[in-house]
Protein backbone atom coordinates (compact mmCIF):
# COMPACT_ATOMS: atom_id res chain seq x y z
CA UNK A 1 0.00 0.00 0.00
CA UNK A 2 1.35 3.40 -0.95
CA UNK A 3 0.08 5.27 2.08
CA UNK A 4 1.96 2.83 4.35
CA UNK A 5 5.22 3.62 2.52
CA UNK A 6 4.73 7.35 2.97
CA UNK A 7 4.41 6.81 6.72
CA UNK A 8 7.76 4.92 6.75
CA UNK A 9 9.70 7.82 5.18
CA UNK A 10 11.80 10.17 7.31
CA UNK A 11 9.84 13.06 8.88
CA UNK A 12 10.34 15.74 6.24
CA UNK A 13 9.77 13.34 3.33
CA UNK A 14 6.63 12.01 4.96
CA UNK A 15 5.26 15.54 5.33
CA UNK A 16 6.20 16.33 1.73
CA UNK A 17 4.33 13.25 0.50
CA UNK A 18 1.22 14.22 2.46
CA UNK A 19 1.44 17.79 1.12
CA UNK A 20 1.67 16.52 -2.47
CA UNK A 21 -1.37 14.28 -1.98
CA UNK A 22 -3.33 17.16 -0.40
CA UNK A 23 -2.32 19.57 -3.19
CA UNK A 24 -3.45 17.02 -5.79
CA UNK A 25 -6.87 16.77 -4.17
CA UNK A 26 -7.26 20.55 -4.04
CA UNK A 27 -6.18 20.87 -7.69
CA UNK A 28 -8.62 18.15 -8.78
CA UNK A 29 -11.54 19.92 -7.08
CA UNK A 30 -10.47 23.24 -8.65
CA UNK A 31 -10.48 21.62 -12.10
CA UNK A 32 -13.96 20.21 -11.49
CA UNK A 33 -15.21 23.60 -10.31
CA UNK A 34 -13.79 25.20 -13.46
CA UNK A 35 -15.57 22.58 -15.57
CA UNK A 36 -18.96 23.23 -13.96
CA UNK A 37 -18.35 26.97 -14.32
CA UNK A 38 -17.53 26.42 -17.99
CA UNK A 39 -20.77 24.46 -18.43
CA UNK A 40 -22.89 27.15 -16.78
CA UNK A 41 -21.21 29.92 -18.77
CA UNK A 42 -21.19 28.20 -22.16
CA UNK A 43 -24.54 26.39 -22.12
CA UNK A 44 -26.60 27.96 -24.92
CA UNK A 45 -29.61 29.87 -23.67
CA UNK A 46 -31.84 28.87 -26.60
CA UNK A 47 -32.71 25.63 -28.40
CA UNK A 48 -35.16 24.75 -31.17
CA UNK A 49 -36.17 21.39 -32.54
CA UNK A 50 -38.82 18.73 -32.77
CA UNK A 51 -40.71 16.28 -30.59
CA UNK A 52 -42.50 13.17 -31.83
CA UNK A 53 -44.46 10.64 -29.82
CA UNK A 54 -43.29 7.08 -30.61
CA UNK A 55 -45.63 5.61 -33.23
CA UNK A 56 -46.95 9.03 -34.29
CA UNK A 57 -45.65 11.06 -37.23
CA UNK A 58 -47.04 14.41 -36.04
CA UNK A 59 -44.08 16.73 -35.63
CA UNK A 60 -44.29 19.18 -32.73
CA UNK A 61 -42.03 22.22 -33.12
CA UNK A 62 -40.25 23.01 -29.86
CA UNK A 63 -38.62 26.20 -28.60
CA UNK A 64 -36.80 26.34 -25.24
CA UNK A 65 -35.00 29.28 -23.66
CA UNK A 66 -33.11 29.35 -20.39
CA UNK A 67 -33.00 32.58 -18.42
CA UNK A 68 -31.25 31.12 -15.38
CA UNK A 69 -28.35 28.64 -15.39
CA UNK A 70 -26.55 27.80 -12.17
CA UNK A 71 -24.24 25.22 -10.65
CA UNK A 72 -25.91 23.14 -7.95
CA UNK A 73 -22.59 21.62 -6.88
CA UNK A 74 -19.32 20.58 -8.57
CA UNK A 75 -21.02 17.93 -10.72
CA UNK A 76 -24.55 19.21 -11.41
CA UNK A 77 -26.11 22.26 -12.99
CA UNK A 78 -29.67 23.48 -13.33
CA UNK A 79 -31.21 25.58 -16.11
CA UNK A 80 -34.67 27.18 -15.82
CA UNK A 81 -36.71 28.93 -18.41
CA UNK A 82 -39.69 28.61 -20.70
CA UNK A 83 -40.66 26.79 -23.81
CA UNK A 84 -43.38 26.27 -26.35
CA UNK A 85 -44.70 23.39 -28.40
CA UNK A 86 -46.47 24.14 -31.66
CA UNK A 87 -48.56 21.63 -33.61
CA UNK A 88 -50.36 23.16 -36.58
CA UNK A 89 -51.93 26.26 -35.11
CA UNK A 90 -52.10 24.90 -31.54
CA UNK A 91 -49.51 26.52 -29.25
CA UNK A 92 -48.73 25.39 -25.71
CA UNK A 93 -46.40 27.45 -23.53
CA UNK A 94 -44.60 25.71 -20.65
CA UNK A 95 -42.11 26.27 -17.87
CA UNK A 96 -38.88 24.27 -18.28
CA UNK A 97 -36.36 22.96 -15.75
CA UNK A 98 -33.29 21.02 -16.91
CA UNK A 99 -30.66 19.27 -14.82
CA UNK A 100 -27.24 18.45 -16.33
CA UNK A 101 -24.71 16.04 -14.83
CA UNK A 102 -21.19 17.19 -15.74
CA UNK A 103 -19.48 13.79 -15.70
CA UNK A 104 -21.40 12.37 -18.68
CA UNK A 105 -23.58 15.32 -19.81
CA UNK A 106 -26.75 13.40 -18.97
CA UNK A 107 -29.80 15.67 -18.86
CA UNK A 108 -33.26 15.44 -17.39
CA UNK A 109 -35.84 18.00 -18.49
CA UNK A 110 -39.10 18.64 -16.67
CA UNK A 111 -42.01 20.60 -18.11
CA UNK A 112 -44.68 22.32 -16.04
CA UNK A 113 -47.57 24.76 -16.10
CA UNK A 114 -48.85 24.23 -19.66
CA UNK A 115 -50.77 27.25 -20.94
CA UNK A 116 -53.15 26.92 -23.85
CA UNK A 117 -53.69 23.14 -24.03
CA UNK A 118 -55.43 21.19 -21.27
CA UNK A 119 -54.40 17.85 -22.81
CA UNK A 120 -50.66 18.65 -22.74
CA UNK A 121 -48.71 15.92 -20.89
CA UNK A 122 -46.38 17.08 -18.10
CA UNK A 123 -46.37 13.94 -15.92
CA UNK A 124 -42.91 12.65 -16.79
CA UNK A 125 -39.55 13.89 -18.01
CA UNK A 126 -37.14 13.89 -20.92
CA UNK A 127 -33.92 11.96 -20.22
CA UNK A 128 -30.99 12.03 -22.59
CA UNK A 129 -27.66 13.62 -23.52
CA UNK A 130 -26.24 17.04 -24.10
CA UNK A 131 -23.57 16.95 -26.81
CA UNK A 132 -19.98 17.66 -25.77
CA UNK A 133 -20.08 21.02 -27.57
CA UNK A 134 -23.43 21.81 -25.83
CA UNK A 135 -25.06 22.38 -29.24
CA UNK A 136 -27.54 19.47 -29.24
CA UNK A 137 -29.88 17.74 -26.84
CA UNK A 138 -31.33 14.34 -27.68
CA UNK A 139 -33.70 12.89 -25.12
CA UNK A 140 -36.56 10.48 -24.64
CA UNK A 141 -39.77 11.52 -22.90
CA UNK A 142 -41.36 8.95 -20.62
CA UNK A 143 -44.82 9.56 -19.21
CA UNK A 144 -44.84 8.47 -15.56
CA UNK A 145 -48.33 6.92 -15.41
CA UNK A 146 -48.51 5.15 -18.78
CA UNK A 147 -44.85 4.73 -19.77
CA UNK A 148 -45.62 6.30 -23.16
CA UNK A 149 -42.45 7.51 -24.95
CA UNK A 150 -41.52 10.28 -27.34
CA UNK A 151 -38.28 11.63 -28.84
CA UNK A 152 -36.96 15.17 -28.41
CA UNK A 153 -34.22 16.55 -30.68
CA UNK A 154 -32.97 20.08 -30.07
CA UNK A 155 -30.19 22.23 -31.51
CA UNK A 156 -28.77 25.44 -30.10
CA UNK A 157 -29.58 28.77 -31.69
CA UNK A 158 -28.25 32.25 -30.97
CA UNK A 159 -31.54 33.67 -29.75
CA UNK A 160 -35.19 32.73 -29.66
CA UNK A 161 -38.29 33.54 -27.64
CA UNK A 162 -40.85 31.16 -26.13
CA UNK A 163 -43.30 31.86 -28.94
CA UNK A 164 -44.41 30.23 -32.17
CA UNK A 165 -41.84 30.02 -34.95
CA UNK A 166 -43.92 32.27 -37.22
CA UNK A 167 -43.56 35.13 -34.68
CA UNK A 168 -39.75 34.96 -34.61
Amino acid sequence: MRHARIAELPGWMSRLGVMIVAASLVLMSAVRAADIRQLTEKLPRAYVGEFLWDGDNTVQNVVITFDKVQALNEQNAEARGCGSYEVGRQLTKIGVQMFVRLSDLEVEIFERSPDGNGAFETDGSHRGKLSEDFQQIDAQWTTTASGKHGQLHLRAVASVACAPAEDL
